[in-house]
Formats: C-alpha cells, sequence, structure tokens
C-alpha cells in the first residue's frame, strides 16, 4: 500500500474527539481500510495507568472462558504506554498467587515472542519450521471469512467482534485461527494480515508467532478445538440453539484424522 501524499506537515494538537477521525483519516489515506473512526477503548499513558489501576487480577486463572476477567492492557503494552515491568510489578504486588503466575506466565510469552523477533528478524514472517502434516494452505482470505457472512454463528461474530471493536478474546483468537488454517485451508499469512489489519493490539511478534504456534510451524503439533470446547469456554453462547452444519462436532481424534490425517 502506498505512503500517503499529503500527510500535513502539522496535526493541530486541540482537536476534539469528534475532530479527529476526519483529520487524521485524511491524513492517512491509503494507509488503512474501512471508516476512520475513534478506538472503543481510550489511548494515551493516563488511559493505560488508569486501567493498570484498575486490573485487579482477581480470577484470571480461568481466563480461558469468554465470561472471566481479562486484563485488556494488551493495547496499552503494544503501543508502549505502559510496561511490561511495570504491568508486572502491580500484578505481583495485589494478586493472590495462582492468578499471578498465570498472568507472569502470559506476559513472559509476550516477551519471548519479542526476544524471537529480535533474533530472527523478517524471518518471523515465514514459516520457521515446516507444519507438523501435510498442509496445502491458500494464500487468501476468503471473502465470506472477511465479510462475517460463513454462516456459522461463532466464526462470523468472531470476526464481527474483531472488525468492530478492534479486539478478539484470546480464546476466540485461537478459534479462529484454527478454524481458517485447518478447517478453511487458508495460509497463516493471511489471518496475520487480517489481524494486524484490525487488532488494536496486535503487535508484529505476538500476532505472526501465535499463529505459527496454531499452524505448526512454530510448535510440535497444530492447535486445533472441537465444538465441545468452544460451547464449554463460551458458555453455549453459539452452540446453544444453533442450527448450521458445524464443522467442529466430533471428539479430537475424530477431528484429527479428518483434517491432518492422524489415526488414534
Amino acid at each position: 500500500m502506498s505512503a500517503p501524499t499529503d500527510l500535513p506537515t502539522r496535526i493541530p494538537t486541540d482537536l476534539t474527539d469528534e475532530q479527529l477521525p476526519e483529520v487524521l483519516g485524511r491524513s492517512l489515506a491509503g494507509l488503512y481500510s474501512g471508516e476512520a473512526r475513534l478506538p472503543a477503548r481510550p489511548g494515551g499513558r493516563n488511559a493505560a495507568l488508569k486501567a493498570l489501576g484498575a486490573f485487579t487480577g482477581k480470577d484470571y486463572g480461568a481466563r480461558n472462558h469468554l465470561l472471566s476477567p481479562v486484563s485488556r492492557l494488551s493495547m496499552y503494552l503494544r503501543h508502549g504506554m505502559i510496561s511490561p515491568l511495570e504491568v508486572a510489578q502491580v500484578v505481583r504486588a495485589g494478586s493472590r498467587r495462582s492468578d499471578r503466575e498465570e498472568f507472569l506466565r502470559q506476559l513472559a510469552w509476550r516477551e519471548f515472542f519479542w526476544l524471537v523477533l529480535r533474533q530472527r528478524g523478517a524471518a518471523v514472517l515465514s514459516n520457521l519450521e515446516e507444519p507438523k502434516y501435510r498442509a496445502q494452505w491458500s494464500p487468501d482470505l476468503p471473502a465470506d471469512v472477511r465479510e462475517a457472512r460463513t454462516g456459522l454463528p461463532c466464526a462470523d461474530a468472531w470476526v464481527t467482534h474483531l472488525t468492530e471493536d478492534g479486539y478478539m478474546h484470546n480464546h476466540e483468537r485461537m478459534w479462529f485461527a484454527a478454524y481458517l488454517i485447518h478447517w478453511r485451508k487458508v495460509d497463516w499469512r493471511a489471518g496475520y494480515a487480517f489481524f494486524r489489519e484490525h487488532l488494536l493490539d496486535g503487535d508484529l511478534a505476538s500476532n505472526a508467532l501465535s499463529w505459527q504456534w496454531v499452524a505448526s510451524t512454530f510448535s510440535g503439533k497444530p492447535y486445533m478445538m472441537n465444538q465441545e470446547n468452544i460451547a464449554k469456554y463460551s458458555a453455549g453462547k453459539w452452540c446453544d440453539g444453533c442450527t448450521a452444519q458445524c464443522p467442529f462436532k466430533g471428539s479430537y481424534e475424530q477431528l484429527q484424522e479428518k483434517l491432518f490425517g492422524w489415526k488414534a
């Protein structure tokens, strides 16, 4: 995508929230798609500190459940509004042991991904390893996925959440990535680019290497889920009463054989 040619020499610092989308949207034309609008969550150092101060870490150990508390600090970490050290200090001081350990483990993953990026550079945008199954992937994101019209209530909700809010719960990201790579046979790089286009916290390292982890190009096996897993961790949000022909139904053994050719 070409760089904008009409960038102002100076963007006014006294713009109101109502003026910002128009002025910045015009200045950054060509660097994004869709309508220019402010994010659902405020940015900036002060907003980051407020969010950090409000985070107690309570019940973070149950983070895989969509209804359980999460920090929502990743956007501020990604844009350097707060540092991992600041976050770690707050969590160590105020969280109970099980929640603290789980949060610090996730924070460590973020730092690990950045260390891999530092070591490998642009190589993280290519397969770091061969996939652990005979993969045949299309390079393009299907239109029905991009437009949230797959006919699967869960998958369409994940995409809508991403494009409207600039956010997805971690488990939604894993489910969507597995669906796109293993069920729809799409190259993980198309998913990575889609996330980079929309995620407010979509940094290069965590985004690329998490997609590779699902694809098994940076892990020992591909990540996958089944309908039972989605129903359990979403409290039946999409599965209860769903009439779609669900591709995720079946045991893990059955789906592994179907997707990867592995027999139990």
